[in-house]
C-alpha cells in the first residue's frame, strides 16, 4: 500500500484543523441562532460552516494516496 508523502500529510493536517474550525463555527451558530441575535450573524456562521466543512472534505480527498498503477502491458516480439 502505498504511503502518504510530506504535501499530502500536510493536506491532511489542514483537513483536521478546517474540521475543527467546522465543528466550532457550527456551534457558535446553533448558539447564536438560540439567542435570537441578529439573522446576518447567524447565516454568515452558518455560510462559514459550510465552507468549513467543504473544505476538509477537499483536502482530505487531496491527502489521499494514490492507489499503485496496474503494471504495463508489454506488447508481442516483433517478428
Amino acid at each position: 500500500m502505498s504511503q502518504r508523502g510530506t504535501l499530502k500529510k500536510i493536506s491532511l493536517v489542514a483537513a483536521g484543523c478546517s474540521l475543527t474550525c467546522g465543528i466550532l463555527t457550527f456551534g457558535a451558530t446553533l448558539w447564536f441562532w438560540q439567542t435570537g441575535a441578529k439573522q446576518i450573524i447567524t447565516g454568515s456562521l452558518g455560510a462559514t460552516t459550510f465552507f468549513f466543512f467543504s473544505a476538509a472534505i477537499v483536502l482530505y480527498e487531496m491527502s489521499r494516496p494514490l492507489p499503485p498503477l496496474p503494471p504495463e502491458d508489454k506488447p508481442p516480439p516483433a517478428a
